[in-house]
């Protein structure tokens, strides 16, 4: 689908200019990243692509 690839380019974009990454997970995979990085955001584009952004405890 063009339209979710041009979606998901946009959003690659968007998350590298907030120090972020996309991480495509599912089911358990997905619980073992949110435990290692602790994901303070997770939003589901679709088919198991996540939009991500890892939580900062300090700066």
């Amino acid at each position: 689908n063009v339209d979710k690839a041009a979606t998901i380019r946009v959003l690659r974009e968007d998350i590298k200019a907030k120090d972020a990454e996309i991480v495509c997970l599912k089911g358990e995979d997905l619980e073992k990243k949110k435990n290692g990085v602790l994901i303070s955001m997770v939003e589901e584009i679709g088919d198991h692509v996540l939009k991500a952004r890892p939580h900062l405890e300090s700066k």
